[in-house]
């Protein structure tokens, strides 16, 4: 068979026909190819082959081949081979589906060739690679901003079609040549048929996606950019969502999202095993479920769309996972946990830094798992402002006032509002103006930060009459370091 040739140009929504893929009589020499089988049925034809995956350099398993035109079809292998027999003989294309294809949007099809009764053939269908992707969805002048893109598709978790008015955000750091890191937060909206595309992106970008619709948000998915220049991820946001009042035992009300989606799991440590007493919960709030002996759970009256679950349990550092939840379909993960910390009062606490954090029960908190926490180096010392810090924490959003140069801190996880309270070395600090907390607080004087959402904040940190907002705790040099004598 000749080979196919890419048709990119002739495609709507930068979809790829007949991308490298090759058709050929099985060579007698060729490496690691067997001699194909003989056909079922007289008079028939055999084909066998593989498909690769040259965006993440591995063999595409579970794709469908099929036979255009017939009822015949195979689903790959782990290593990505095939067989096909009892094909008719004929003038027939060769089709490939895959969720990776989908993602892309990608089709993936040969030219017509003469199938001859009694014949057997061999095929290498190849998706092409990250550069040749980014060459057709990129247009070269965001190309120049960077080698790399992220693209797929955004749809509703309920009926399956094109999330219409969906935005998808991006929140990444670059670092300039002096060595100062500074946000990227790029944001496009979907096209008619639900796909977007993010340009001009680093080879080595490791960020925090969410995508918006109509006042209904999506949770928090972290990304991260491997070696192959593309990085295919889709979602899915509700055009609606319902927010219901919920009491909690101490009489406070909070608002929290609501639907009918379910997901079940179960939770692991790092060698398979199951994790009992560890406490999953929704981004954003909401019913709080502890794992049981055997590291079962289940969430139910969920919103629906990409969803994140927090999993925590003392002694292991908090994880988050994305699901994507459907009223429809109950859906289904396992969490695994990171490496086992042992419990603070076995720690040596040995650093004046650390003893200051401990003396202000940062460590503590953070030891026992409830809400997020940044020190060291999760913490960009060189920011411009503390804003632009907070574009990396978990649970919240920098948007521009509109002057130009003011930025506000919003809690992108509640669905109240976005209202946020801040603290600074254990004092609370109500803002005079929006945005003001980055005049006061200097990213190069931060060295803790305690990200709470909701009831999951503590005690001492509540505000009376907004249990529903999320609270930022700031630790600065002033209050942690010891004075040098």
């Amino acid at each position: 068979m000749n080979p196919a040739t890419p048709s990119a140009a002739r495609l709507p929504r930068w979809l790829l026909a007949g991308l490298a893929a090759c058709l050929a009589t099985a060579p007698a020499q060729r490496a690691h190819a067997q001699t194909p089988a003989a056909p079922t049925t007289p008079g028939f034809t055999v084909l066998q082959g593989v498909v690769a995956d040259s965006v993440h350099g591995i063999p595409l398993a579970n794709a469908v081949v099929t036979i255009e035109g017939t009822n015949r079809s195979a689903k790959t292998s782990d290593d990505g081979r095939f067989r096909i027999d009892s094909i008719p003989p004929g003038q027939h294309r060769i089709d490939v589906t895959h969720p990776l294809l989908d993602t892309l949007g990608i089709q993936m099809r040969t030219q017509e060739y003469p199938f001859e009764a009694g014949g057997s053939h061999e095929i290498s269908l190849i998706v092409p690679g990250g550069a040749q992707l980014v060459a057709n969805l990129c247009p070269p002048n965001l190309r120049l901003r960077g080698p790399a893109a992220m693209v797929g598709f955004v749809r509703d978790p309920d009926t399956g079609g094109p999330a219409i008015g969906a935005e998808v955000e991006l929140v990444y750091y670059v670092t300039d040549p002096v060595g100062r890191k500074f946000p990227r937060v790029p944001k496009v909206p979907v096209d008619s048929s639900g796909m977007y595309r993010i340009c001009g992106l680093p080879a080595d970008m490791t960020g925090k996606v969410q995508v918006f619709r109509g006042g209904v948000s999506s949770g928090e998915v972290p990304v991260e950019m491997l070696s192959s220049l593309v990085l295919p991820r889709a979602f899915s946001v509700a055009q609606h969502q319902t927010v219901a009042l919920v009491k909690g035992d101490s009489g406070k009300v909070r608002r929290i999202a609501k639907g009918t989606a379910r997901v079940t799991g179960k939770v692991t440590d790092k060698k398979g095993q199951p994790l009992s007493g560890a406490r999953i919960t929704l981004q954003g709030g909401g019913e709080t479920v502890i794992s049981r002996p055997n590291g079962e759970f289940a969430l139910d009256s969920l919103p629906s769309g990409t969803q994140a679950l927090e999993v925590r349990k003392l002694g292991y550092a908090s994880t988050d996972v994305a699901v994507e939840l459907s009223s429809n379909k109950p859906a289904r993960t396992t969490v695994v946990m990171g490496d086992f910390v042992p419990t603070l009062a076995a720690m040596r606490v040995e650093a004046a830094e650390d003893k200051g954090l401990s003396q202000v029960g940062y460590l503590q908190r953070k030891q026992m798992g409830m809400g997020s926490f940044m020190d060291g180096k999760q913490i960009n010392h060189e920011a411009i402002s503390f804003a632009d810090v907070m574009r990396a924490a978990p649970g919240l959003t920098v948007q521009p006032l509109g002057d130009g140069r003011t930025y506000v801190i919003r809690d992108s996880r509640t669905a109240g509002g976005g209202c946020v309270n801040f603290w600074v070395d254990g004092t609370p600090y109500p803002e005079m103006t929006p945005g003001d907390i980055s005049e006061y607080v200097q990213p190069s004087e931060l060295v803790a930060v305690e990200i709470y959402h909701g009831t999951e904040t503590p005690a001492q940190y509540q505000t009376s009459g907004q249990t529903s907002c999320a609270t930022v705790v700031a630790w600065t040099v002033a209050r942690v370091r010891p004075k040098k004598k």
